[in-house]
């Protein structure tokens, strides 16, 4: 399934969308959409519902039937079989990357990177790898390579992650 974001619905579809930003969104007056399409058919559509535009930053990936959504200044986790949201985290200054490799989901903010596991436990949490933007670049091993950006715009400095625990490897 490809995945794209849209401010709304699309005319034809009749089904309601399925809200993936949890119960505690439901009164928030702004939503987008994510639209989720087989070929030239949407198939399913997803709701985010928030407060106010503040980050340009959003990406959507399936783990499974788990759907990983950055959006604004927080980062969802919802299960399509279950259909429950399974994690709504907020980001430190905002949502920038999603990444979904070893069966996880890494998710980058303003100044690090959050590891989460299936079930929505957060298996660690580095917020030292930069001050406005992080990036993964590849996962190797034991290892993730990716850069943090110290001195907007352009001063970005590379950083190695044991992938199990977060930290940084010398």
């Amino acid at each position: 399934m490809t995945l794209t974001f849209a401010p709304n619905l699309p005319a034809d579809y009749r089904k309601g969308p399925i809200v993936i930003s949890g119960e505690a969104s439901l009164p928030y007056p702004a939503q987008e959409y994510i639209l989720g399409w087989e070929g030239e058919e949407c198939v399913a559509i997803y709701e985010i519902r928030y407060n106010a535009h503040t980050d340009p930053f959003k990406e959507a990936g399936f783990l499974g039937s788990l759907l990983g959504a950055g959006h604004e200044e927080y980062f969802y986790l919802f299960d399509t079989k279950a259909w429950e949201n399974r994690l709504t985290l907020p980001m430190e200054g905002y949502f920038g990357h999603l990444y979904v490799a070893d069966d996880r989901f890494y998710v980058a903010d303003a100044y690090g990177l959050y590891c989460i596991d299936k079930t929505g436990t957060v298996c660690w949490h580095n917020d030292k790898l930069g001050i406005d933007g992080v990036c993964v670049n590849r996962f190797d091993g034991p290892h993730l390579f990716g850069e943090g950006e110290w001195d907007p715009p352009g001063g970005w400095r590379d950083f190695v992650l044991d992938k199990q625990t977060g930290e940084l490897v010398q």
